[in-house]
């Protein structure tokens, strides 16, 4: 078993056609893939071989996916876990996690993400996936989920196609729009972005077409609106969701023929814009419920992007957190933060999503000038999410088997950490030689280069 290679997976759900389907997805991957319909018959499988990570749905008739969890953490092993869920909600993705589970994946299940995210887990050390940089810029992830979004966003930048940008706010669909646009030949156009939710219905036509003089009660002069100040570069129209359906249908006639007037003129302008929409409303049962026009929304969505929730991709919560605080920091800093409170950081579910994730930083930056951040520099509605937490200070609770599994892995992450995820000097520090450590690491399922500082 020494020499054995990576990839022995282990899959259970109660639905036969499902595990076929998982079966040939994986296998095709170069997985070696057993499967179990029964959840209680796979836990006794996983006491007598070893696999190097289960793969378990969440709601199963013998036994449910938290169970699974549950017992096989109960036992002593710390396979790495993958719960793939028809069910899924925000709390069952934090859920999972804080039982122990490795990774979160929502059915339906799409090959290549479910590949990809499997590849991270079975061979950390040898998976593809780094931080990626766009235009200007930083768009960090090591998420499948994200990394599928932004090879999306090369392949769109060079079209001319329309872009709707849907996901929860925060969640960085400015970014995305300004990747587009920097990513596509119309980088030294204009980007221009309007925020649909911050402006009046009342002034927002007069914001997108402008004005001539004395067109209404206060317009004194002549306004540029946004199509026409975008020219032919990018106009990027941020919570569309929010403009009255007055507005959308003026909006509609110049996606249609690519023209409009100012308010108050006369005279047709063309318009060579891009446009680029984001909302974090469901514009499809929107229009369905008569609240945004059908017409608009499938000429608005040639292509969508949907952005995951930073809760759905806690992996890259560490990387988010080190390269905010070097940002606030300033250039060169060597401060970072302790293992432990990156973990409470992962643990915690982020409603906010990245923005909040920024500014908690920013504050923390700003009031703990210690070179190492600890728990004590959170706040308390992150410290709620933590294993363990109490007023009195952190506990371990359960079996002995479970509290030693959580110690080895705290112990193994505070390590990389605090080497910034060098394997060979943690090892020393470890008093184990890089093989033995590698192996350790690679069996928690930990992946060193969550550690390695990111460049601000």
């Amino acid at each position: 078993m020494a020499n054995r290679q990576p990839g022995q997976i282990l899959v259970v759900d109660d639905i036969p056609q499902f595990l076929d389907t998982m079966k040939q997805i994986l296998s095709l991957a170069g997985f070696a893939v057993t499967t179990r319909l029964s959840p209680i018959k796979a836990i006794k499988e996983l006491r007598r071989t070893n696999f190097d990570l289960l793969i378990t749905t969440l709601v199963m008739k013998e036994l449910g996916g938290f169970d699974v969890v549950r017992a096989v953490r109960n036992s002593g092993n710390s396979i790495p876990i993958m719960m793939i869920t028809g069910y899924g909600s925000e709390q069952a993705a934090v859920e999972a996690v804080r039982l122990g589970a490795t990774d979160y994946l929502n059915k339906p299940v799409v090959p290549e993400e479910l590949v990809a995210r499997v590849k991270r887990i079975v061979n950390p050390q040898q998976s593809s996936l780094s931080p990626i940089e766009d235009g200007r810029n930083k768009l960090i992830t090591t998420d499948p989920a994200m990394q599928a979004v932004l090879e999306l966003v090369h392949t769109v930048a060079a079209t001319n196609s329309r872009v709707l940008i849907a996901g929860e706010t925060g969640t960085g669909k400015q970014l995305i729009a300004s990747a587009i646009h920097q990513a596509s030949p119309r980088r030294n156009e204009p980007f221009v972005d309007l925020n649909c939710a911050a402006i009046p219905d009342t002034l927002l036509e007069s914001e997108l077409f402008g004005h001539e003089k004395g067109s209404f009660t206060g317009a004194d002069q002549r306004r540029i609106g946004r199509f026409e100040e975008a020219g032919r570069g990018t106009l990027f129209l941020d919570e569309i969701g929010e403009m009255g359906y007055g507005v959308q249908s003026k909006l509609l006639k110049v996606l249609q023929d690519g023209k409009f007037s100012r308010i108050g003129g006369s005279g047709l302008l063309n318009s060579g814009a891009r446009v680029i929409a984001a909302t974090n409303r469901d514009l499809e049962k929107e229009a369905a419920e008569g609240r945004f026009r059908t017409d608009l929304y499938y000429r608005l969505q040639v292509v969508t992007i949907a952005l995951p929730p930073l809760r759905k991709r806690p992996g890259d919560v560490p990387l988010l957190a080190e390269h905010f605080l070097q940002r606030f920091s300033g250039n060169g800093s060597d401060r970072h933060f302790a293992a432990e409170t990156l973990q409470a950081l992962q643990r915690y579910p982020w409603p906010g999503n990245v923005r909040e994730l920024e500014n908690l930083v920013e504050r923390i930056a700003v009031l703990n000038p210690e070179p190492v951040i600890g728990l004590d520099a959170l706040p308390e509605r992150v410290m709620q999410h933590a294993v363990g937490y109490s007023a009195a200070g952190p506990k371990y609770h359960g079996k002995f088997a479970d509290a030693k599994d959580r110690f080895e892995r705290d112990y193994v992450t505070s390590v990389l950490a605090h080497h910034r995820g060098n394997m060979a000097a943690a090892a020393r520090q470890a008093g184990m030689d890089r093989s033995q450590f590698f192996r350790m690491v690679q069996r928690l399922g930990i992946s060193a280069k969550t550690f390695v500082a990111v460049e601000s």
